[in-house]
């Protein structure tokens, strides 16, 4: 019990140092005792993070491009493992969704690997977050940005939604296309893989564009074509994200190869659930959390050190087969790779008079890339019910770091809903310069996918 109250304290204390250094979203600090993004640039005083010297950014010796990544850390040793066994003994650097996986399943466990900052991203990224520490503001009660262009709006936060924003706008690339797969493998381990190939606009990183306000509130425009199973093969859907959703929600529209008609799609919003996710994501957990954070009130609690799973190029590099990965409970814990990182912890507390499935989030937020990498998601009783976490990758060619593959575990079941896998897939193309913004419409939709 003494060691529990110390820890307590110590994590406290780290609270409120950390806050004390972030009063001022003062630019000159970006690349100076910060990185350009927003980081603290040093390492931690155990020695167990490093400091940041600038990422890897340019393509290491070996890779081809447009083929699979080689590992820049294929040669780290496992240095700890934690279990459900001594998971006390590392509970400092658990979420509280770590914990419950870790008491549902005796096999769940964290392979723990050398912290590696890995993170870069192109000087125009950097000259972006500098041009918003000094334009960004939040709006309409938090719910919108204006000043922001490229990338994250505020790289020294005050506030938990701006936070959340770093997150919602933070740099995914311009144009994009890949290969991917998902499944929600049964209590058993039983699963259909769903394959699918996606097209991405996002508008907000246009190099071209000058602020954020003349998007006409799309960030950014999303179609994705199934090819299997058979009985979901060329089913799509076209879908336009807001940036303010409170103005106006997501929109879009699904294609059915069975009536060969495009058709404007239902709501997707809050905690509608995802169709084909077997009701183990809601609409928004999708890329860990989106949309209007209206619902909640949100805290900044600080920074904390957690094990999170970074540069995990081994799930993706097709040494492990779907069949490999896919276990029953949670994926293949020799597929993974965890680190410890610094996360800002976000905690939401749904206001009084609003309904959603979640009563409280928690959002654990990476310094490096302003990703959610991890969440606890608790019900009305006060438990945790549900977690996720978001696998992050360095795609060196551009170079920039993407949330690669995302998990929602459900605890109530026993299963889970993992998306983004690319082992079995080709190697995504960040540069699909052909893509045009007359794609994305209806008629571009209805172009693509009747044949």
């Amino acid at each position: 019990m003494k060691t529990n109250k110390a820890s307590c304290l110590v994590l406290a204390m780290t609270f409120s140092a950390l806050m004390a250094g972030a009063t001022s979203a003062d630019p000159a600090r970006l690349g100076a005792d910060l990185t350009p993004m927003g980081a603290e640039r040093a390492g931690n005083a155990a020695g167990t993070i490093p400091e940041w010297t600038g990422g890897i950014a340019t393509p290491p010796a070996g890779y081809v491009a447009g083929q699979k990544h080689v590992d820049p850390f294929a040669g780290d040793a496992v240095l700890y493992t934690v279990d459900a066994g001594n998971m006390e003994q590392h509970a400092a650097h658990l979420t509280e969704g770590q914990k419950a996986m870790m008491r549902a399943h005796a096999t769940y466990k964290l392979n723990v690997y050398p912290a590696r900052r890995s993170c870069a991203y192109p000087q125009a990224v950097y000259d972006a977050v500098k041009h918003n520490a000094a334009n960004a503001q939040l709006v309409a009660d938090g719910n919108s940005v204006e000043g922001a262009r490229m990338a994250s709006p505020f790289p020294v936060p005050t506030e938990a939604k701006q936070i959340i924003w770093n997150h919602i706008l933070g740099y995914r690339g311009h144009k994009s296309t890949m290969h991917v797969a998902a499944a929600a493998p049964s209590s058993g381990g039983n699963y259909t893989i769903v394959q699918s190939f996606d097209r991405r606009i996002v508008s907000y990183t246009d190099p071209a564009l000058g602020d954020i306000g003349e998007l006409n509130n799309v960030e950014s425009k999303w179609i994705r074509v199934n090819s299997a199973p058979a009985q979901l093969a060329g089913a799509a859907f076209l879908f336009h994200n807001t940036i303010n959703q409170k103005q106006q929600e997501r929109f879009g529209w699904l294609y059915s190869p069975q009536n060969r008609r495009v058709v404007a799609a239902s709501r997707s919003a809050y905690d509608s659930p995802i169709p084909g996710t077997d009701n183990l994501r809601f609409s928004d957990m999708q890329f860990m959390y989106n949309g209007a954070p209206d619902l909640y009130d949100w805290t900044l609690k600080g920074k904390r050190e957690i094990l999170t799973p970074y540069n995990t190029y081994k799930l993706s590099s097709g040494d492990f087969s779907y069949a490999d990965i896919l276990q029953a409970g949670h994926l293949n814990p020799e597929a993974v790779r965890y680190e410890l990182h610094r996360v800002w912890v976000l905690d939401g507390r749904l206001k009084d008079g609003q309904r959603h499935a979640f009563h409280r989030r928690t959002l654990y937020v990476d310094e490096d890339t302003w990703m959610i990498v991890q969440t606890d998601l608790y019900g009305a009783d006060g438990a945790v019910t549900r977690a996720q976490e978001a696998h992050v990758q360095n795609y060196y060619e551009v170079p920039f770091c993407a949330m690669d593959t995302e998990i929602a575990y459900d605890f109530a079941s026993g299963r889970y809903h993992v998306q983004g896998l690319k082992a079995q897939e080709a190697a995504p193309d960040y540069h699909a310069d052909t893509l045009k913004d007359d794609d994305f419409t209806p008629a571009g939709l209805r172009r693509l996918v009747v044949r």
